[in-house]
């Protein structure tokens, strides 16, 4: 696991999360190459491992490997490795393993097979299977930039996502799962991996280009995070995440130089700007005037959606809202009355929102429920999780006071904080340089060698 705190001289070998507690697998089913040799390890032993189908299962504390006409069993850890690891992996190389959750939580969220390089080990975590791939640094961040965008990006865009990757690895900020004995997990949660599934000579070529290079701001490694679209506007890190405030993760127009002239008058924590920044469609990197939407599709990761990510329109029923609000806000509607933005960040995404609502069947009791967070403001509103919390509400089929249906417009996909992937693809797509591309989107810092 990488040391906390300490900027590392050579690669380091980093665990990442594949299977999670939360996932509440019991059973994995696993397919061994006929290259490299792999070999099984139980506690201190090995076992050779012939090529072929595997079977772990999970119960009553114990973990059963079946393989090959032959059982083991074990209560701590079973490590299946390769004796020669490869120098670089291949595309859809490395053990095959279904299934893999992808898009935990979101509205996306589909299960999928993966191609793992390097070592896996299965262990028990609160009475849960969990399943950890260990590797070298670069091979996940070769990996991480084709789960992220498509294999037909241009090498400028893969070259700034990989630095993006292994700089916010590198950060370990939040080591949200490190007591699980893992750096990162595979999932939106952290960084999207997908083991070699979608490796490509690209994205190989990316990494070995730019192999320990990471983004600095002074004597720090950058914190450098990033989402799908900014919406035009790029969020500050404390509006995104409360009391963290970062000097190069600031609120800034995603446009060139001299459109960005005009687009910095506007406010957008001012209601009447926010609402008008929604409505229009300004000439920004992530935006149809530099990427047309119809041609997202080919440069997107695979389990993103053919859809509008940078203005977007959702409707939601009354009886959705409320159930949806009782499923995951903790409180009880009979009916919402409105939705009234108390404060917007920089790129007009809520971060304060108050839900109105009627708390008895008689809808006498009126009530006020406030959301501090843009993310748990994208997790209520919907069942199929907000693309962003940059939206207006248009109220609709009014039963007196009570909307029948709630029409969100929205802009950006993400909390919009960092690099904007659909912008840096746009920048790319226009002939600007990876340096160029990671100092528009991190200003004030530089790329530095480490390794």
């Amino acid at each position: 696991m990488i040391k906390p705190d300490v900027i590392p001289e050579n690669e380091p070998i980093i665990d990442v999360g594949i299977i999670l507690p939360e996932d509440s697998l019991a059973s994995v089913h696993m397919t061994i190459p006929e290259k490299p040799a792999y070999q099984l390890r139980i506690g201190d032993t090995y076992h050779a491992l012939n090529a072929g189908e595997l079977t772990l299962t999970f119960d009553h504390n114990t973990l059963h490997l079946l393989a090959q006409g032959m059982e083991w069993s074990h209560t701590e850890e079973i490590a299946i490795e390769p004796v020669d690891p490869a120098p670089t992996p291949a595309p859809e190389s490395g053990i095959l393993i279904d299934p893999v959750i992808a898009g935990r939580g979101f509205h996306w969220q589909k299960q999928i097979r993966v191609f793992l390089p390097d070592s896996i080990r299965f262990r028990i975590h609160d009475n849960h299977l969990i399943c950890i791939n260990s590797l070298p640094l670069e091979h996940y961040v070769m990996c991480v930039a084709t789960s992220e965008m498509g294999a037909d990006c241009p090498q400028a865009l893969l070259e700034a996502q990989t630095i993006a990757a292994r700089s916010w690895l590198l950060a370990n900020i939040e080591k949200k799962h490190r007591a699980m004995g893992m750096d990162v997990c595979n999932d939106d949660c952290c960084q999207r991996y997908q083991g070699t599934s979608f490796l490509t000579p690209h994205s190989i070529a990316g990494a070995l280009s730019t192999s320990g290079q990471v983004l600095m701001y002074g004597d720090a490694i950058c914190d450098a995070r990033y989402s799908k679209s900014c919406g035009g506007m790029m969020e500050s890190a404390d509006a995104v995440w409360v009391n963290y405030h970062k000097p190069y993760m600031v609120v800034k127009p995603d446009a060139p130089k001299d459109i960005a002239v005009d687009l910095n008058k506007l406010d957008l924590t001012r209601e009447h700007d926010a609402r008008q920044w929604i409505d229009m469609v300004p000439q920004t990197w992530c935006g149809p005037a530099f990427i047309p939407e119809g041609d997202l599709i080919r440069y997107l990761g695979s389990v993103d959606e053919d859809g509008a990510y940078f203005r977007w329109q959702v409707t939601v029923t009354q009886e959705e809202l409320c159930k949806n609000l009782r499923t995951y806000a903790g409180i009880r509607p009979s009916a919402v009355l409105s939705l009234l933005t108390v404060q917007r960040g920089g790129s007009g995404r809520i971060i304060k929102l108050d839900i109105v609502y009627y708390s008895d069947s008689e809808h006498k009791k009126q009530r006020v429920h406030t959301v501090h967070s843009e993310y748990i403001i994208r997790r209520i509103l919907s069942q199929t999780f907000l693309y962003s919390s940059a939206f207006r509400v248009e109220y609709r089929d009014l039963d007196g006071e009570i909307p029948g249906k709630f029409i969100f417009h929205g802009a950006g996909w993400g909390h919009g904080a960092g690099l904007c992937q659909i912008g840096a693809l746009g920048m790319a797509l226009h002939g600007k340089s990876t340096d160029e591309i990671l100092i528009h989107y991190f200003p004030n810092t530089y790329i530095k060698k480490i390794y």
